[in-house]
């Protein structure tokens, strides 16, 4: 019996001892996550301020090949339908037409033939499953008529379990087609007696978001009245660019394709609906809500015109103004925009534009918070948290019994917050690493409606992974980007370190390392529990650390210990994510490659987003240094140069 109650203490402190190692793991990754969003708004934001501001747009001079970039990167984003011109319209349709393309007899792919019936969909699906690259033709003709058939559907959808007695509810799936086809599996396919609702973030993070959204548009065409699919932050081209959706277009299909490809799905985003009521009892949304949710007013909005949610239409004066830029010099200013870690509101043409605008920003991009009141989201950095009193105002006000949403990624798939009230869902299993969560997908029987959460993990490594392999491959993952962090804001680091060491012993006590850990890289993470990963107890004093070996992992690339500014390549790396950005925003014929001059430009913004810490000779000297055949034409292509930093970097 001793024996027994030792075996069982031993075994709750080896599974607490796990549970804390897995909890702070999970934080470390929902940490740069987030940090991550906030750093591609901050981006947006910096383009927003450039495409509206005159004097600002002015201060780039007047090179008119770097104008042109920028009026090519807002035309990718407005879509210019009015009364008083069509052409866009049908611009869209000539130039993404696929009838007269041919498909040759050694296809042996996924064929799509009118009139479209429930084998079309497993026909795709197995397809998939082979590894076969659905061709283009009919890649554009699901895009095509999926298209056709949200456009003919409200902002807000009604779904009714009067026929089926039953509804499946899917969070965000990012590209994971594994856990679609688990989803398929348990739930069985889409039709009027097995009605779905995707809530939103379809694609982008995962290897597979092209085959996922032909998927489940496909999904829609031959089934419109028992399939929904909501609208989620990522469903917006401006997020692709960032995360991953543009590449893998890119990677699979050539060019003039992936062209065609990606100039319509960004317009089938703008279509999609941005909500599902159930029953008339509970209420689906991607994000959430916030205080001045008003559906009415949602129900009324002209949906398309966000295309990107993110960088919203201008006015077609405004654009033509960018096409001539005659404003006058502005005064001279280190900075063209004071960015901040939250989506500014734009100049739109008026307050009733601007509230439009914030009504589907919200609905795509908040999320609960236990405490009461409506707040703006800045751990995310767009959005809005929304406490209890906020849901159980917009529930009674709209006769609704709960709220089903996602876009937060949960250790067991679901959530349950707001005493009952609001539930998230989220669908992509192993999210962050092997491992991290669970996915779970939510089903809803009639008459009452009571969620019922259905969980899965995709990965079949997983299951030969015990609980320590698995809590020790999430750790040394989260460690890993912790290290890239660090190296990413040495100088920073060095200097914030230094101020606790003016005799510049290389040691600090604990806490002055963890305070000046906290003041770089803002985090939130606990330090202290972190830092024996991080860096290494003093030899003569185990209450001091010594601070250089915080870079150890990556201290070939620079022994100098201290720098009164950022390396170059210590600068662009840490902004490698937003250089990528620029570079796909600046590649103009969506070739992949930049030219000499390109790439300048690019860095020229970039270095405007930073605040000017880089020289015109040392850009000029990294696009000359990336110029790999020396032809003065080429530098390399997006991802490549990306690379090619990254990798000077880390060794």
């Amino acid at each position: 019996m001793k024996a027994a109650m030792l075996i069982q203490r031993w075994y709750r402190r080896y599974r607490a001892s796990h549970e804390a190692q897995r909890a702070y793991t999970w934080t470390i990754f929902q940490k740069m996550e987030y940090a991550n969003e906030q750093d591609h708004l901050k981006l947006q934001n910096f383009f927003n301020d450039l495409m509206s501001n005159k004097q600002l747009l002015a201060s780039l001079g007047g090179d008119n090949t770097l104008m042109a970039a920028m009026n090519t990167v807002r035309r990718r984003s407005q879509d210019l339908k009015s009364a008083k011109d069509m052409v866009p319209e049908l611009d869209l349709l000539k130039a993404t037409e696929y009838e007269a393309i041919t498909v040759p007899l050694s296809y042996t792919g996924f064929r799509l033939e009118k009139p479209y019936r429930q084998n079309a969909l497993e026909q795709l699906i197995d397809s998939v499953k082979g590894k076969h690259r659905i061709h283009v033709r009919y890649v554009l003709e699901i895009l095509h008529e999926a298209r056709n058939v949200l456009k003919t559907m409200p902002n807000i959808r009604h779904a009714s379990t009067s026929l089926s007695k039953k509804i499946t509810v899917v969070g965000d799936l990012h590209g994971k087609l594994d856990d679609l086809l688990i989803i398929f599996y348990k739930a069985g396919l889409p039709d009027t007696t097995n009605p779905f609702i995707f809530n939103g973030d379809i694609v982008d993070r995962g290897f597979f978001s092209v085959e996922i959204i032909l998927i489940l548009l496909m999904a829609l065409i031959t089934n419109p009245n028992a399939v929904f699919i909501n609208r989620g932050n990522h469903e917006d081209h401006v997020m692709n660019l960032r995360y991953g959706f543009i590449k893998e277009i890119s990677n699979k299909y050539r060019q003039l394709e992936s062209k065609k490809i990606r100039r319509l799905i960004a317009d089938v985003f703008g279509w999609l609906p941005v909500a599902t009521i159930i029953d008339h009892k509970v209420f689906v949304v991607h994000g959430g809500i916030s205080d001045a949710t008003d559906l009415k007013l949602i129900q009324t909005l002209k949906r398309a015109k966000f295309t990107s949610v993110l960088n919203p239409p201008l006015e077609l004066d405004d654009i033509q103004l960018l096409e001539h830029h005659e404003e006058p010099a502005p005064e001279p200013t280190g900075k063209v925009t004071d960015s901040q870690a939250f989506l500014k509101v734009p100049e739109m043409d008026s307050a009733e534009a601007t509230f439009e605008w914030k009504q589907i920003v919200d609905l795509l991009w908040s999320d609960p918070s236990p405490n009461e009141g409506c707040s703006p989201n800045t751990f995310r950095g767009g959005g809005m948290y929304f406490g209890p009193d906020v849901s159980r105002a917009f529930l009674k006000a709209n006769n609704l019994q709960y709220i089903i949403r996602s876009h937060e990624c949960k250790q067991e798939g679901y959530e349950i917050t707001h005493d009952g009230r609001v539930v998230t869902i989220f669908s992509a299993s192993n999210y962050y690493e092997i491992g991290s969560n669970r996915g779970a997908i939510c089903r809803l029987t009639a008459p009452d409606l009571h969620p019922h959460f259905v969980q899965f993990i995709s990965t079949r490594g997983h299951k030969r992974l015990t609980m320590k392999q698995t809590t020790t491959t999430m750790e040394e993952k989260a460690i890993k980007h912790l290290n890239e962090q660090f190296f990413a804001h040495k100088a920073d680091l060095l200097e914030a370190f230094e101020v606790y060491d003016p005799a510049n012993t290389g040691t600090i006590k604990i806490v002055e390392w963890c305070n000046a850990v906290e003041k770089v890289l803002k985090l939130g993470l606990p330090w202290r529990t972190l830092r024996r990963r991080l860096v290494q107890t003093s030899a003569t004093n185990h209450h001091l650390v010594d601070y250089n070996t915080s870079f150890e992992d990556m201290s070939s690339i620079d022994d100098t210990p201290a720098r009164p500014t950022p390396l170059l390549f210590e600068t662009l790396y840490r902004q490698k994510d937003n250089l990528e950005v620029i570079f796909r925003w600046m590649d103009q014929d969506n070739s992949g490659i930049l030219t000499m001059e390109e790439f300048q430009h690019g860095c020229i913004l970039l270095n405007k987003h930073m605040g000017n810490p880089l020289s015109e000779d040392q850009i000029k000297a990294l696009a000359q240094s990336l110029d790999i055949n020396k032809d003065g034409q080429c530098v390399s292509s997006c991802l490549a140069t990306i690379t090619a930093i990254a990798v000077a970097f880390s060794k």
